[in-house]
C-alpha cells in the first residue's frame, strides 16, 4: 500500500467515513462526507481521495453511482490505527458491576450472566467460556441423603464452582452410611486436584470399601461424572436472534451463521488461543467461510483458580467497535476481580 494512503487527510477521509457507514449501513458519497467533515475539505477533493484509497484496496463501490463502502482492510486500519478510543462512563461501569452484581456467589451464573450483558450492549449474538477448572481442587465433598434408594453427590471446587448429581442403588443405604462415604472421599480427595479423581482412583476406593464397594459404586461413579464436568469448558451462547435481526445478513447467511455458532466446540477452539486486550477477528481473519462478512470480538478473564476463560461478540463486520470493545475490556476486567473475591 502506498504511503500517500497514510496521510493525516487520507485517514481522516476513511476514518469519518467508517463512522458514518456503521451508523447507517449505507454506502457514503463525497457530499455526505464533505458535510461530516464541516465542509473543511472540497466534494471534488473528498472524490480524488476515495478514488485512491479504492485503488489501494481500502474501499469499494457497490453500484456505480452509489457511494462507497469500507473493505475489511479498512476495518482493520480503523481498528488498529484510527479508531477513536474512549474509556466507559462511570455510568456505563455502575450499570455493568449491576448486572453482574444479580449472579450473587454462583461463579457459574456470573459467566452466563457476562454473556447476556454483551448480547444485551452490542446487540449481536455473544458468547462466554467458563474458566478452565483443570487446575482446581476440591474444597468441599458431600453426600445427601435424600432417601434409602436415593442420594445426592455434590462437589465444590476452589474456585466456588458448584455441581451436583443424584444416584439410586439397588438396594436400601442408611443415612450413617452415606455420611461414612462422603468423609472417606473428604479425607482422599479434599484439597487435592481435580484431576486427581480419576477412573484407577475411584477403583482403589472401590476396593477399599470391601463388602460395601459394589453397593457405593453409584456414588463414586456420580462423584467421577461431576469431576470430568468441572473440567470440561462449558460455552454460553446468547443473542443469536439478534442476528436474524441485522440487516447486513440476508437470510442465507443468518443461517449459515446460526448453524456455525451451534457447535460450541468450534467456538471453544477460536476462543481458545490466549490473548492480551482485546482481539479482532475480521471475516477470513477467523479462517471459517461462515464468518465471512462478520467480526469476532474476544477477550479473556482469569477465574478464581487462576484458569482463563473467554468473552466473545460475533456480529456483522459493519460492528461498532469503539462501543464494544471498551465493553469488553471492562467486563473481562471486572468478571477476573468477582471470581477473585469468590475464591477466597
Amino acid at each position: 500500500m502506498e504511503q500517500t494512503v497514510f496521510s493525516e487527510r487520507k485517514q481522516r477521509i476513511l476514518s469519518t467515513m467508517i463512522d458514518m457507514y456503521i451508523a447507517t449501513g449505507e454506502p457514503v458519497g463525497s457530499k455526505l462526507l464533505a458535510d461530516a467533515l464541516g465542509n473543511a475539505v472540497s466534494s471534488a477533493t473528498i472524490r480524488n481521495e476515495m478514488a485512491e484509497l479504492s485503488a489501494a484496496g481500502l474501499l469499494t463501490q457497490p453500484h456505480t453511482s452509489a457511494g462507497r463502502v469500507p473493505t475489511a482492510p479498512a476495518f482493520r486500519l480503523y481498528i488498529d490505527r484510527l479508531m477513536p478510543r474512549r474509556p466507559l462512563s462511570l455510568e456505563q461501569r455502575r450499570e455493568i458491576d449491576r448486572v453482574l452484581a444479580s449472579a450473587g456467589s454462583d461463579p457459574d451464573r456470573l459467566v452466563r450472566v457476562a454473556a447476556d450483558v454483551l448480547a444485551a450492549m452490542t446487540g449481536c449474538a455473544a458468547v462466554s467460556t467458563a474458566p478452565s477448572e483443570q487446575g482446581a481442587t476440591v474444597r468441599r465433598l458431600e453426600v445427601m441423603y435424600i432417601s434409602p434408594r436415593m442420594a445426592a453427590v455434590v462437589l465444590m471446587t476452589a474456585s466456588g464452582v458448584i455441581r451436583n448429581r443424584l444416584c439410586s442403588f439397588d438396594r436400601p443405604v442408611s443415612a450413617a452410611a452415606l455420611y461414612e462415604t462422603a468423609a472417606q472421599l473428604e479425607a482422599c480427595f479434599g484439597g487435592r486436584p481435580l484431576s486427581d479423581i480419576t477412573l484407577p482412583a475411584v477403583q482403589g476406593m472401590v476396593l477399599s470399601f470391601g463388602e460395601e464397594g459394589l453397593c457405593r459404586m453409584p456414588i463414586l461413579t456420580a462423584l467421577l461424572e461431576l469431576a470430568s464436568e468441572a473440567t470440561a469448558t462449558e460455552v454460553n451462547l446468547k443473542g443469536q436472534l439478534n442476528l436474524l435481526q441485522c440487516p447486513d445478513y440476508n437470510a442465507e447467511c443468518a443461517l449459515r451463521l446460526l448453524g456455525f455458532l451451534s457447535h460450541s466446540e468450534l467456538l471453544t477452539a477460536m476462543l481458545t488461543p490466549p490473548t492480551d486486550g482485546v482481539q479482532v477477528l475480521l471475516g477470513s481473519e477467523s479462517v471459517r467461510p461462515e464468518l465471512d462478512g462478520s467480526s469476532l470480538v474476544m477477550a479473556h478473564y482469569r477465574g478464581g483458580n487462576g484458569g482463563e476463560g473467554a468473552l466473545g461478540v460475533i456480529g456483522p463486520q459493519r460492528m461498532n467497535y469503539a462501543a464494544t470493545i471498551p465493553r469488553m475490556e471492562y467486563l473481562a476486567s471486572a468478571l477476573s476481580r468477582l471470581l477473585g473475591r469468590l475464591a477466597q
